[in-house]
């Protein structure tokens, strides 16, 4: 026994091409237009050791990856 009638099905299988659809050109969309953003994230605490600054106002940790850290002074 089955707990969708087919009527049901049809509308969940109608859901489900339009939600595959729409996935496409959303993917479509993203190759034609590329973001400048990744799709990686990098949380920085405003207390992380990573943006404390030597007597130089040089990074104590330096690299690639923390040149666009900004610490936020009040």
């Amino acid at each position: 026994m089955s707990l969708l009638t087919d009527k049901q099905k049809e509308e969940l299988q109608k859901l489900a091409d339009e939600v595959l659809k729409e996935a496409k050109l959303v993917k479509e969309d993203y190759e034609n237009n590329p973001s400048d953003i990744s799709g990686s994230v990098v949380n920085v605490h405003e207390n992380s050791p990573f943006l404390d600054a030597d007597d130089n106002a040089e990074p104590v940790f330096s690299g690639s990856r923390w040149t666009r850290v900004i610490k936020n002074v009040n």
